[in-house]
C-alpha cells in the first residue's frame, strides 16, 4: 500500500484506502492509503511549525530542492507514465507529454522565484523611502484534480514552496496512485520537515477539511466550479485567499476568411485530446455561415481518422474516459441535441468503456451540448452570421477560461480578442494550450484568486508588504 506523508514521515493508517481500478480494461492497481480530517489536522500543524523555517529558507535554496525534485521525477519517468496510463487512461504520448511539460515547468518556477522581486515606488515626501516586497501567506492547501494528475499538482506545488508556503496536498482519488510518484520526489528534497505533505483521500472529508481548517491561509484548487465556490465561500469566513481555475465551456470562433483546414485540424485536437477531458478543451464551435458546411465537413472527416483505444497501443489516439459520469454526461448531450433538430455526422456509440468521437452539427446555441460543460469527446458546432454574432454567442455563457479564433484579418483578430468574454485568446491556433510563460486563468465562473502558470503563479501565492522608511530630521 502507498502510504501517506506527514512532517517528515510515512504513515500507513490503521483503516482506510484507496482501491483505484483502470478505465482500460477495470484491472485492480496498487491501494492506496486513505487520509482523515484527523490526519489533515496533523499535516497543518506542520505546516505551521515549518511556516517561519521554510520563510526564511533562502530562495535559492528553495529553488535547488525544486530542482531536485524534478530531477527525481525525470528519472522516474517511464514508471511514471506507465502508472498514469492505467490509472486514469491517458494515452502513452499524453502522459509522456504532461510529465515533460511538469518537468520543465518545474524548473522555470525555482528559475523565476530568484528573481521575483518587489519594486520601488516614489514618494509624494521628500524624505521618504518607498518600495513593496512578496512574502509567503503561510500554510497552504493544494486540492487537486484527476484530469491532469501530475502538470497541475507539480505546478501548484513547486509555486508554494519555492515562494516559501508549506504545503499539505489532497490529490484526486482517482489519481492517487499517480500522485504517490510526485510525493516521492518532494518528499527526498532538502525542504523542512513539515514544509511539503501528502493525504490522498476523498475530497468530501479530506479535501473539506483542508479547505475549511482554520490555519489554512492560502487554498490552490484546480477542478469544477461547483466545487470552487463551495472552497471559496468556506475560505471568504476566515479572509483566507483562494488561487481557482474551475470549468470552462471553452469556444472556438471560425470566421469567414479562416483557413478552414488548419481550424480543422485544430478543432480536432482541442475536442479530443485527453479523451475531450481538459478544462481548456474546445468545447463548442461557432463558425460564420459562409464557411459553415465546409468546416463540418472537414472536421468530420478528420475526426473519423482518430484511433479510440487502449491507451498503451502507439497508435492510439483517444483513450478512455476516466469514468461513467463522462459516458453517461456525453451520451446525455448527444441525444438531447438530436431530438432537438442537431445532426451526428461521425460517431456517437458510447461503449462501455470507450466514447467514439462525436460531431454534432446544427447545434444552437441553448442545446445542453453547447451551454453545459461536457469533458468528454464531442464537438458541437453551431452556425452563426457573422463575426459579432459569433462573439455575442461565445459570450453568452457563465464560464470564460479560453476561446480561439480563426480568422486571417488581424483587425478581426483584434476585434474578436476585444468582445471576449475570456482569460484568454488564442489566435489560429487550438485553444486547448497553456505554455509557462503565458498566465492562464478564468474570467466569470472559470475561476479567481489569480493566474496559473509563470512568475503570475509565483505572484498570486506571495502576498505584497508595503513599506516606508522616513529618514527626515
Amino acid at each position: 500500500m502507498r502510504r501517506l506523508y506527514i512532517n517528515d514521515e510515512w504513515i500507513e493508517p490503521e483503516s482506510g484506502q484507496i482501491n483505484p481500478t483502470s478505465p482500460v480494461d477495470g484491472s485492480a492497481l496498487e491501494t492506496v492509503a486513505a487520509g482523515t480530517p484527523a490526519h489533515v489536522d496533523d499535516a497543518v500543524e506542520a505546516t505551521v511549525d515549518a511556516s517561519d523555517t521554510l520563510r526564511e529558507m533562502n530562495v535559492h535554496r528553495r529553488a535547488e530542492a525544486i530542482n531536485a525534485a524534478m530531477d527525481a521525477i525525470e528519472n522516474r519517468t517511464d514508471e511514471i507514465v506507465s502508472t498514469m496510463t492505467v490509472e486514469v487512461g491517458k494515452t502513452t504520448s499524453e502522459a509522456r507529454e504532461e510529465v515533460e511539460s511538469a518537468i520543465r515547468s518545474g524548473r522555470e518556477y525555482a528559475a523565476d522565484a530568484v528573481r521575483l522581486c518587489g519594486e520601488v515606488t516614489r514618494s509624494q515626501y521628500d524624505d521618504r523611502h518607498n518600495f513593496t516586497r512578496r512574502e509567503p501567506y503561510g500554510p497552504t492547501g493544494v486540492i487537486t484534480p484527476w484530469n491532469y494528475p501530475f502538470e497541475i499538482p507539480t505546478d501548484h506545488l513547486s509555486a508554494a514552496l519555492v515562494t516559501g508556503n508549506p504545503v499539505t496536498w489532497n490529490p484526486a482519488s482517482a489519481a492517487a496512485l499517480t500522485a504517490t510518484h510526485i510525493a516521492g520526489a518532494f518528499a527526498e528534497t532538502s525542504l523542512p520537515d513539515g514544509a511539503f505533505n501528502f493525504i490522498p483521500g476523498s475530497g468530501g472529508t479530506v479535501g473539506a477539511a483542508l479547505s475549511g481548517h482554520p490555519a489554512v491561509r492560502l487554498l490552490a484548487f484546480t477542478g469544477s466550479t461547483e466545487v470552487g465556490q463551495r472552497i471559496a465561500a468556506t475560505a471568504a469566513e476566515r479572509s483566507a485567499e483562494c488561487l481557482l481555475e474551475l470549468g470552462g465551456k471553452d469556444p472556438v470562433l471560425v470566421l469567414d476568411d479562416a483557413d478552414v483546414s488548419r481550424a480543422a485540424d485544430a478543432i480536432v485536437l482541442g475536442s479530443n485530446y485527453n479523451c475531450g477531458q481538459s478544462c481548456s478543451g474546445t468545447e463548442r464551435v461557432i463558425a460564420t455561415e459562409s464557411i459553415y458546411d465546409e468546416l463540418v465537413a472537414a472536421v468530420t472527416a478528420r475526426t473519423e481518422e482518430l484511433t479510440v483505444g487502449d491507451p498503451r497501443d502507439a497508435e492510439t489516439d483517444v483513450g478512455p474516459p476516466i469514468n461513467d459520469d463522462i459516458r453517461e454526461t456525453t451520451e446525455r448531450q448527444i441525444t438531447a441535441a438530436v431530438e432537438a433538430g442537431a445532426r451526428v455526422t461521425t460517431g456517437g456509440s458510447i461503449g462501455d468503456r470507450y466514447i467514439e468521437p462525436t460531431v454534432l452539427a446544427d447545434v444552437a446555441p441553448e442545446m445542453q451540448a453547447a451551454t453545459e460543460e461536457t469533458f468528454g469527446p464531442l464537438t458541437p458546432l453551431i452556425s452563426v452570421a457573422d463575426r459579432e454574432e459569433a462573439v455575442a454567442v461565445a459570450n453568452d455563457t457563465r464560464y470564460g477560461l479560453q476561446a480561439a479564433v480563426f480568422t486571417e484579418s488581424l483587425q478581426d483578430a483584434h476585434r474578436v480578442i476585444d468582445g471576449l468574454q475570456s482569460g484568454g485568446v488564442v489566435v489560429n491556433g487550438t485553444n486547448n494550450f497553456w505554455e509557462h510563460q503565458l498566465p492562464f486563468g478564468g474570467f466569470k465562473q472559470s475561476g479567481s484568486g489569480g493566474e496559473y502558470k509563470g512568475r503570475w503563479h509565483l505572484e498570486s501565492m506571495t502576498q505584497v508588504k508595503a513599506v516606508a522608511i522616513d529618514y527626515g530630521d
